[in-house]
């Protein structure tokens, strides 16, 4: 288990922790106070806050000791645990964005049926000096479908294309209310870069059609919609530039 893990199945433990069970209580503190120090290291303050919270409602457990009282201490573990997850969880954050400093001249493209879209995107990624990553076009390699994703996903940024490759309406309504949709492994697809990378570094293409339906848990977000005049190649470099890659705009108009 990495660090954030082994605190929250601390967390759990906490959670389980069976009422004034003398037993349980000690084999949790011996385990916390090992993993603070393996974590956080021996002068952390989380020693000190773990010793504080035991002497204070569980040391010495007796008639005296109440269930509120057990209660209380259960309820200041859980408080002192969880501020460790966020600690960690902060360190991890700043990692993340620290190591995108080193930005990837790969830029992954999720696409529907929509061929000529597709392409014409691919080749302004090449034009402008970056790698385009399209996923059929890799090999194999004996992979699975999901794995061969999730080893070529390891990159900064990614152009995902919405195109009206479907049409689908409720099973309780009729036919003419349909909508056109975009294909579900791009939606799939969208969900996990913005997961990954952030919705900043995930840039959204759309062919317009009238009855176009977008996604319903992402609505809000500013979409760029895929222009005959060719506006959408500005829109793409200006968000490269925002997240720290060097593209020069002069670029795609030359030869």
């Amino acid at each position: 288990m990495d660090k954030i893990e082994l605190i929250r199945d601390l967390i759990d433990k906490t959670e389980k922790l069976p009422n004034r069970n003398e037993g349980e209580l000690d084999s949790l503190i011996r385990t916390a106070k090992m993993r603070i120090r393996k974590i956080f290291e021996d002068s952390s303050t989380y020693l000190d806050d773990l010793e504080v919270i035991y002497y204070s409602y569980w040391a010495g457990i007796d008639e005296n000791v109440t269930d509120e009282s057990w209660s209380e201490g259960q309820s200041k573990m859980l408080n002192l645990l969880k501020t460790m997850e966020e600690d960690l969880t902060l360190d991890v954050n700043k990692t993340i964005k620290k190591d995108r400093t080193k930005l990837s001249n790969k830029i992954f493209i999720v696409h529907g049926h929509d061929e000529e879209m597709k392409q014409a995107v691919a080749r302004i990624v090449e034009k402008i000096g970056l790698v385009p990553i399209i996923l059929h076009e890799q090999p194999n390699k004996g992979r699975t479908i999901i794995e061969k994703f999730e080893d070529y996903s390891d990159l900064n940024f990614a152009i995902v294309l919405l195109s009206p490759d479907d049409i689908a309406y409720p099973k309780d309504k009729p036919p003419e209310i349909k909508e056109f949709r975009a294909r579900q492994n791009v939606i799939f697809e969208l969900g996990f870069f913005v997961g990954k990378l952030g919705r900043e570094h995930v840039f959204i293409l759309y062919r317009e059609e009238h009855n176009f339906e977008f996604p319903s848990d992402y609505l809000g977000i500013c979409y760029t919609p895929y222009d005959s005049k060719g506006r959408w190649r500005f829109d793409l470099i200006g968000e490269l530039n925002s997240c720290g890659y060097n593209v020069d705009a002069n670029k795609l108009i030359g030869k």
